[in-house]
């Protein structure tokens, strides 16, 4: 059985939820709290601020959208909560951000960056089709989902 979550726009119910989750210790020093993710989406015209919701409750967050320096959809942040890691969260969650980037934004492709030594989070998105592109930005790896004949991340 696939394990669904349901992507939601950030709002006056939920976002307290959201700015409450957080990765575990050894994950802090790869991923911006949510709060500041949230704060520096107000700054990113087109950008989306989504919670992931599993079973009715926020455990996760993403947020995506047309960088304003090359135009191409990015995914700036993707987090699951360090109580509900390890359970497919994340993989369902970036299927549904490829699902949407895709239908909203008519994106040919997804790129995100990735540090090398965030291993579970670039083993999950290699595993989802994400190829490394040959390209760094400051200490992260560039990888390129291409959206054209796909269905969605694995």
């Amino acid at each position: 059985m696939s394990i669904r979550v349901l992507l939601t726009d950030l709002d006056h119910a939920n976002w307290e939820d959201v700015v409450d989750l957080t990765v575990s210790r050894e994950q802090r020093d790869f991923i911006a709290p949510n709060v500041y993710s949230i704060a520096e989406s107000r700054f990113l015209p087109g950008f989306v601020t989504r919670a992931v919701l599993h079973e009715g409750r926020a455990v996760g967050f993403a947020m995506y959208g047309p960088d304003p320096d090359d135009g191409e959809i990015w995914l700036y942040r993707l987090m699951i909560d360090e109580a509900h890691q390890a359970r497919g969260l994340g993989r369902a969650a970036l299927r549904e951000v490829v699902t949407h980037a895709r239908e909203v934004f008519s994106a040919p492709l997804i790129r995100l960056g990735v540090r090398a030594d965030n291993v579970a989070a670039r083993a999950l998105y290699i595993s989802a089709g994400f190829v490394l592109t040959g390209r760094v930005f400051g200490d992260e790896e560039i990888l390129d989902l291409h959206l054209s004949g796909q269905r969605g991340a694995n």
